[in-house]
């Protein structure tokens, strides 16, 4: 999961260097006409009025007593108009794409068009190898696609795939090749778990709550009343979940001696931490990731779930020691990084931020050989990471940098001012 709110101090920042600029500018023509003495007046006079006008223009040039903030009246009707026409698509079921991860569209998947793993008859087993030794994210990304390209129905292998491009701050190859995984088999709990996460970061709320619900409806059907549709709704996935965690693991459809021992059931718990992420309710969501931890302590990426949901409520030293925990669990957690990079931006440690961004960045280069040659990012570009770094240089004010922090920049033009 993500920090939801990461362009706030961009924004109030590139707001006032805006501000700042425009002074300096002024107060440059002014000197500049000064010097070129009086018969330049005309010319100076007419340039401090045009500034001034759009430096200062202000609602009191409107006339009458019935015009009120203009700023506040565009953005009135501005709110009018999009709850209005939000009203009409969300009543219109015909305009609306189908949310469900079995029926709705399915995203498409763009391969890597250098893959070493293509003529790999164990391309399945060195994917496995790299991930249990900590090998490159990437790397590893380039093993599944090349069994998922000989073998479009291997719903394991997609799995694998879209589960390590969402740990590589990839969310969309990660959705469409979660989806995938869904399609082969419907019943995978895992994959129904983190495509509904994938979903979420993406704001795609709709598609996350259909895909929870496909969960709990495979792992505790009881708690779904009978087969007809109800409207997908936030509130009624949170209560659908709410009756399973009451159900406890020892009802659950697939469950092992291990699981049903257990008090309550993680994923459950985790299900619901994320339903109260996306309801904005981040003290529960704490709470429910902090449950799950108790149980599975290693999990990084429940971790991470932690770190992103503590972030959003604004305690940014707790989310960057969640980070940190989920990133010595597992250092090639390429999103981890990221979210740790932002949680830096937030509070004002620029370079430290903008080398986390490097170093997540830095993770995505294929080495395609021992002497360095040919080492590429591929054709699945992080743009979050990208867009979050040239911001940050922006708030560094080093505009320079910010021009450079663009895909397929070589990283080593950072390396003078940066470790990464």
């Amino acid at each position: 999961m993500k920090f939801k709110n990461s362009k706030k101090i961009y924004e109030q920042h590139a707001n006032q260097l805006n501000d700042d600029e425009w002074t300096q500018q002024f107060q440059e023509v002014e000197r500049t006409l000064n010097d070129k003495g009086k018969g330049k007046d005309e010319e100076y006079l007419n340039w401090k009025e045009e500034f001034e006008k759009n430096a200062y223009a202000s609602v009191d040039q409107l006339e009458g007593d019935e015009n009120q903030d203009f700023d506040d009246a565009w953005e009135d009707a501005q709110a009018n108009t999009w709850e209005k026409e939000f009203e009409e698509y969300e009543n219109n079921e015909d305009l609306l794409t189908d949310p469900d991860p079995i029926t709705g569209p399915l995203e498409p998947y763009t391969f890597e068009v250098i893959n070493p793993y293509l003529d790999n008859p164990n391309a399945y087993e060195e994917g496995l190898k790299l991930l249990e030794t900590g090998g490159s994210l990437s790397t590893a990304a380039l093993a599944f696609e090349a069994v998922v390209q000989k073998d479009p129905k291997n719903g394991e292998a997609w799995l694998r795939l879209g589960n390590i491009q969402a740990e590589n701050e990839k969310e969309r190859p990660a959705i469409a090749a979660l989806q995938r995984a869904v399609r082969e088999n419907p019943e995978n709990l895992e994959a129904l778990m983190s495509l509904s996460i994938s979903y979420t970061n993406e704001a795609m709320n709709l598609e996350a709550y259909s895909t929870l619900e496909r969960w709990i409806k495979v792992q505790y059907p009881q708690v779904v009343k009978d087969n007809a549709r109800t409207r997908i709704s936030l509130e009624h996935i949170i209560s659908l979940f709410l009756e399973a965690a009451r159900l406890g693991p020892k009802e659950a459809a697939h469950k092992t001696p291990e699981s049903e021992a257990l008090a309550f059931d993680p994923d459950v718990q985790s299900g619901l931490g994320v339903l109260f992420f996306n309801d904005f309710d981040y003290d529960k969501a704490v709470d429910c990731f902090k449950a799950a931890l108790s149980v599975r302590p290693n999990d990084y990426l429940l971790w991470n779930r932690l770190g992103a949901t503590l972030a959003n409520s604004g305690r940014c030293e707790e989310a960057s020691n969640a980070y940190y925990q989920a990133l010595e669990l597992k250092p090639t957690f390429v999103r981890c990084r990221y979210n740790l990079g932002i949680a830096c931006m937030n509070i004002g440690c620029y370079k430290e931020a903008v080398e986390h961004f490097l170093g997540a960045l830095s993770m995505h280069i294929i080495h395609y050989s021992k002497d360095g040659k040919g080492n590429d990012a591929g054709v699945n570009i992080s743009d979050s990471i990208w867009e979050s770094l040239r911001r940050t240089f922006v708030l560094m004010e080093r505009h320079d940098l910010a021009k450079l922090a663009k895909p397929n920049t070589d990283l080593s033009v950072f390396e003078k001012e940066f470790e990464f």
